[in-house]
């Protein structure tokens, strides 16, 4: 009887057999038969052939990829909402001629535009009083103390707010909000050493009842121009003690 021979040569590992098909994709092109043979275990028992197997993957791929491009469509569509409620309040505001028709359409662009269930404005003045039933002047102190930190960045704030951050920004409808917006409105004006600094004149709030309405995940560019436009027409139509004098620049 022939016994079997040894060979020498070294077994091969899963890791060189994975980097030589990585390297010869076309190996199983004229191995039909080799191919047909292979199988792999399926999650719910059995086996399923080679084939079967990528053309599962290659399915959950293209789900994962169609998932992937039904999120940039949604964003997009949301951004593109939120551009146009953005111009026809900027439209609105600028097409203002006094304090009273600027509040009016201040407050019907929040309030229809954006669709909003409470909404303020918090001017920061030393002299402090209720201009009208959603603006009021505050001293900047004590909106610090209030909500400090909706007031140190100069890019809005969107999400949900603190009890106490509610309580002061909506003071009327603090349990109706579930999520905000909160746009900190600042000027900048140019120092004797010509460095810039920012000037905090004010404070919009907008709330809705929904609580994925305004989501920290969402892009603040369009709500932040809005910002941008109050800090230079507020000045005009309301008197602001914080706002600088002459040297006052846009953004």
């Amino acid at each position: 009887m022939k016994s079997k021979q040894k060979t020498d040569e070294p077994e091969l590992t899963g890791a060189q057999v994975a980097e030589y098909l990585s390297a010869n994709p076309d190996f199983f092109s004229d191995r039909d038969s080799l191919l047909a043979l292979m199988t792999l275990p399926h999650q719910q028992g059995g086996a399923v052939s080679l084939v079967e197997r990528q053309v599962s993957v290659l399915r959950d791929r293209n789900r994962s990829t169609k998932n992937h491009l039904d999120d940039l469509l949604n964003a997009a569509r949301r951004n593109n909402e939120i551009f146009d409620k953005c111009q026809s309040l900027i439209l609105s505001l600028l097409a203002a001629k006094d304090a009273i028709t600027f509040f009016d359409a201040l407050e019907s662009g929040l309030k229809h535009e954006f669709d909003c269930h409470a909404y303020s404005l918090v001017i920061f003045s030393d002299d402090p009083e209720q201009v009208n039933h959603f603006t009021s002047r505050v001293s900047l102190a004590n909106a610090k103390e209030h909500v400090g930190d909706l007031i140190k960045g100069t890019k809005p704030s969107l999400g949900a707010l603190r009890p106490s951050e509610q309580d002061f920004l909506f003071p009327n409808a603090s349990s109706k909000v579930k999520s905000a917006a909160v746009l900190p409105i600042k000027t900048r004006s140019i120092n004797k050493d010509a460095t810039f600094e920012h000037i905090q004149i004010a404070l919009l709030s907008i709330g809705s009842n929904r609580k994925d309405y305004f989501d920290a995940s969402m892009d603040t560019l369009f709500i932040g121009f809005v910002a941008d436009v109050l800090a230079q027409l507020l000045p005009l139509h309301i008197p602001v003690s914080n706002t600088p004098p002459a040297k006052r620049l846009e953004e």
